[in-house]
Formats: structure tokens, C-alpha cells, sequence
């Protein structure tokens, strides 16, 4: 009896995951494809503008800046037009700047074009962060977001590739025309199916009801009863814990929440730029060591394609044990990747190093956004988007601070001292993290 009713939640989770795939998974992947190709062609469309290596470094992070400043004006949107909506604004003007980008006469006009993409890449991003947080019972949650995460790292791995046969075969600034045709279809996807609210509506309250009906969930155990607080809180408008916790509201949202944007938020940005600091300083180590281009280009891509094989075990962590059993470990992990950065001195221990790094980033896929929905739930469910929008410009920081810092504390001491403060903060995260997420995320 156990094993049928185990059978039956697992056969109710693939059900509703399935129907998020084309409203949610489908785009994204395509979205995430299209800016995938793009990236590493922005710089050489810079320096075929006769820019150098410093301007053109500077031109490929307006992307991620673009991001920043796209935040809050994104939580705007999809607040008041909803996520579908946004989604659709974010693929024309993706469109738009990717045009610009292949047309761009100039290095201002290139800067432009790189920044709008960034913009429309916000919204993209919140829009579809917003639908699965709206529409996905929390014990689905985090591997609903989970799944959201693997999809753009499917998008980046897979982009690349596509990327370089059109670079072959037509030029460098043909690849533009890979987001474009990307963006297309997502336009296309999003008007030929039908309104996914009512779909996923209809879905989210099934699932609801079968658990509420006895039916165990996907890890087998029931609903912590921390996250049935939460929900319940939450949901209740008059209670007194809710009226207490409720913050005075501000036109923008990072000051409305800032009590716990400044905790949580400030330990997800830090666990973004260890992400994005392995980006920078592995290469780099790779290339002090004298490992030749073309080993460096096959252990980054082996390394993310271990970091791709484990983006779904991260969801079942979360949902199974706590966010505090992803969050803690992966930053724990990085911290130490980035701390024996120094001691990697032959080829096999940068390999080792490599892979290590990707282990501790996959087993992590998705616990940004599912700790930003979990406390938009809790504290502002009346105000996803906006909490939400918040939430991605703290996280969105850290990533574009993480290579920043890289630069700066390489040129202060070096790059394997730059290695140990990395990994020094990210100590700091795991502390924040073990810390906070019991307190604020109750789970």
C-alpha cells in the first residue's frame, strides 16, 4: 500500500512538472541558449571595434549591470501586466538589442546594445522566477526551481557550441542572430499555448489537494511543519504574527524589505560572486600554470558538464532535508575550492580543483531562487514581484561584483591571494547562511 501510494506521488510530481515545461522550462532554455551564444562574442565584436582588452572587459560586464538596473523596474512589470507578459516584453527587447549589438557602428552603440540585453534578460528572468513561485506547492518547490536553474545551465553549455560553426561559417557578429532567432521562438512558444495561469492554477490546487489528502510527497515524508507555517502565515491576512511582521510599504522594494534583504540577501550575493569568481580565477590559474588553451577549454567544459549532471539532486536536497543542507554546503565547498586554489600547482590538481568546484556549484542549482520565493511567500505575498525584484538586485550584485573583486585583489596582491579572501568569504556566506536561514526562512 506504502509502495502504490509512493508510485502515485511520484507520478503526481513528473505530472505537474511536465506542464510547466513549455510555459516555463521551454523559453527559458531558448532564452538562455540565444544569451549563451552571445556572451563570449561581445568582447570580439568590441575589439573588432578597435577597442582594447580593458574596454572590452568593461563592455562585456555592462551585460551583468544591465541586469542590476533591470531588476526593479522588471518587479514593476510583471507586477502590474503579470509574468507572461513581461516574458513577451523581454524577448522583443532582447530582440531589439541583439539587432543593435550586430549593427553597432561604434563602441557606444555596442555598449548600448549589450546593456539593453542585460535590461531585458532581468525581466526575462524575474518573470518566470515570479511564475514558479506563484504556481508551485512549496514541497515542489525547490525542485521546480531547481529544474529553472538546470535550464539555464543547459542554455550556456548548449549556446556556446551553436556559436561556433556560425562563427566559422559567416563571421563573429552572425552569432546575434542566434539570440534573435531564439528570442522568436520564444515569442512564438508563449503566444500558441494557452493562458498557463489557468493551467498551472488548476495543477497547484490538484497537487494541494492530493496532499491534503494523504498522499505523501515526492521525498516521502510529510510537510515540515516550519514550511506549514509559513504558508499559513503567509496566507493569513489578520493574524498577529503577520500583522507584526508586515513592513511599512515603499515604492522600492529593497526598502520596504530591506530588514531581510540585508541578511539573506547579502549571504545570496555572496554565494553569486563565488559563482561567478570561479568563472574568472580558474582560467586564469589555468593559464599561470602554463596549461596550454585548448587543456584549459576541455576541463572548464568537463567541469561544467559535471556542474550540469547535478542541478536536479540539488531541488531533492532542499525539498527532502532544508534549504540549510544546499546553501551551507555549496558555500562551504566553494570556499574550499577557492582556498586550495594556491596548492594546485601541477595540472592534475587544477583539474581536481576544477571539478571539485563544479560538484559544490551543481549540488547548489536553484537555492538562490528558491530562498528569494521562500521569504517572498512568507514576508511579502502580496508583493512577489516586488520582493522578489529586490531580492535578484542583492543576488544580481554579487555576481557582477565577483569578477570585479577578482581583478582588484589580484592587482592589490595576486591571484592566489585573491583565491584565499574569495574563499574567506565565502566562509563568511556559510556562517550568514547557517545562521539566517533558520530564523527568516524557517527551514
Amino acid at each position: 500500500m506504502a509502495h502504490g501510494m509512493e508510485q502515485n506521488a511520484k507520478a503526481d510530481q513528473t505530472d505537474f512538472l511536465r506542464h510547466l515545461f513549455v510555459p516555463v522550462y521551454m523559453p527559458a532554455i531558448l532564452f538562455a541558449t540565444g544569451e549563451g551564444a552571445l556572451i563570449p562574442v561581445v568582447p570580439l565584436t568590441a575589439t573588432a571595434l578597435e577597442a582594447n582588452v580593458a574596454t572590452s572587459g568593461i563592455i562585456s560586464g555592462l551585460l551583468m549591470i544591465g541586469v542590476v538596473i533591470g531588476d526593479i523596474p522588471a518587479g514593476v512589470i510583471v507586477a502590474r501586466w503579470g509574468e507572461t507578459f513581461a516574458m513577451r516584453v523581454a524577448a522583443i527587447a532582447a530582440i531589439v538589442s541583439a539587432v543593435i549589438c550586430r549593427k553597432a557602428p561604434n563602441l557606444a552603440v555596442l555598449a548600448a546594445g549589450v546593456l539593453m540585453i542585460g535590461i531585458a534578460s532581468a525581466a526575462f528572468n524575474l518573470a518566470r522566477h515570479t511564475f514558479l513561485t506563484v504556481w508551485t506547492p512549496l514541497w515542489y518547490r525547490a525542485r521546480a526551481l531547481s529544474l529553472l536553474g538546470g535550464t539555464t545551465r543547459v542554455g550556456y553549455f548548449v549556446g556556446p557550441f551553436l556559436a561556433s560553426p556560425v562563427i566559422a561559417l559567416a563571421g563573429s557578429r552572425s552569432v546575434y542572430w542566434l539570440h534573435v532567432v531564439a528570442c522568436l521562438t520564444v515569442l512564438i512558444v508563449l503566444w500558441a499555448i494557452p493562458d498557463p495561469e489557468q493551467i498551472l492554477s488548476k495543477n497547484k490546487a490538484l497537487a494541494e489537494a492530493h496532499n491534503k489528502g494523504g498522499l505523501p510527497s515526492a521525498s516521502n515524508k510529510p510537510v515540515p511543519q516550519t514550511q506549514q507555517a509559513a504558508v499559513a502565515n503567509a496566507d493569513s491576512g489578520n493574524g498577529a504574527n503577520s500583522a507584526a511582521r508586515k513592513p511599512t510599504r515603499h515604492r522600492l522594494p529593497i526598502v520596504t524589505y530591506f530588514s531581510v534583504l540585508i541578511r539573506m540577501g547579502t549571504a545570496a550575493g555572496i554565494l553569486q560572486a563565488m559563482r561567478a569568481s570561479r568563472q574568472v580565477i580558474l582560467p586564469l590559474w589555468g593559464v599561470q600554470l602554463n596549461v596550454s588553451e585548448s587543456h584549459i577549454a576541455l576541463i572548464m567544459g568537463i567541469a561544467g558538464a559535471v556542474d550540469l549532471s547535478l542541478f536536479y539532486t540539488s531541488g531533492q536536497v532542499m525539498d527532502r532535508f532544508g534549504r540549510r543542507w544546499a546553501a551551507v554546503p555549496v558555500l562551504i565547498g566553494l570556499s574550499i575550492s577557492h582556498l586550495l586554489i594556491p596548492f594546485a600547482t601541477v595540472e592534475w590538481g587544477y583539474i581536481a580543483v576544477a571539478i571539485l568546484c563544479s560538484i559544490a556549484n551543481g549540488l547548489g542549482s536553484g537555492i538562490v531562487m528558491t530562498l528569494g520565493s521562500d521569504l517572498a511567500t512568507r514576508y511579502a505575498p502580496d508583493d512577489m514581484p516586488g520582493f522578489l525584484s529586490g531580492w535578484r538586485v542583492f543576488t544580481d550584485s554579487g555576481s557582477a561584483f565577483g569578477p570585479l573583486a577578482i581583478s582588484a585583489m589580484t592587482a592589490a596582491s595576486s591571484l592566489a591571494g585573491a583565491a584565499v579572501l574569495m574563499g574567506c568569504c565565502g566562509l563568511v556566506g556559510a556562517f550568514m547562511m547557517q545562521r539566517y536561514i533558520p530564523r527568516l526562512v524557517g527551514k
